[in-house]
């Protein structure tokens, strides 16, 4: 009798955790689709990183600087200054006279760079959703209560 006691107690500590279940404990690993969108809105491909997808958050930062740097160099005439020893300037002028071809290869170029940019952000925010819906299919954990047996079922999924 005091055998069963004893592996009754046991039993119950080792469940104790499990039948203080909360939702609540399990959703850190979800992430926020709205600060997705505003990370990739402040640093391109920043939101991807943060959902995960790493390679893509580096492709989307690399072509929207591309772009940036292209649309300012079909405008812009850069001068690296070096004085002395120590001075290093860089000057920025806006070119006078750009002609017709310049003007549409920046027109062009700021135009894509604009819209990349919103396709970046909205990719974020559906990367985020897509990685939470994987999180929620892959992970499933469920504690109940038989009210006929007065028994505790804990019931943990995880698919790889």
């Amino acid at each position: 009798m005091k055998k069963g006691i004893l592996i009754y107690i046991v039993l119950l500590l080792l469940l104790l955790p499990a039948l203080s279940y909360s939702a609540d404990q399990y959703t850190f690993s979800r992430k926020d689709p709205i600060l997705a969108g505003a990370l990739s809105w402040y640093v391109p491909g920043l939101g991807q990183i943060y959902s995960g997808a790493f390679l893509k958050g580096a492709a989307f930062f690399v072509i929207e600087e591309a772009l940036l740097i292209g649309t300012i160099l079909t405008f812009a005439e850069l001068k690296l200054d070096v004085t002395g020893s120590i001075d290093i300037g860089l000057n920025i002028k806006s070119k006078e006279s750009p002609g017709r071809k310049e003007q549409r290869k920046g027109i062009i170029l700021g135009a894509s760079f604009i819209i990349i940019h919103f396709v970046d952000v909205i990719d974020a925010v559906n990367t985020t959703r897509k990685y939470n819906r994987s999180f929620e299919k892959n992970f499933y954990t469920d504690v109940g209560y038989s009210a006929d047996d007065k028994t505790y079922t804990l019931e943990f999924n995880q698919r790889f």
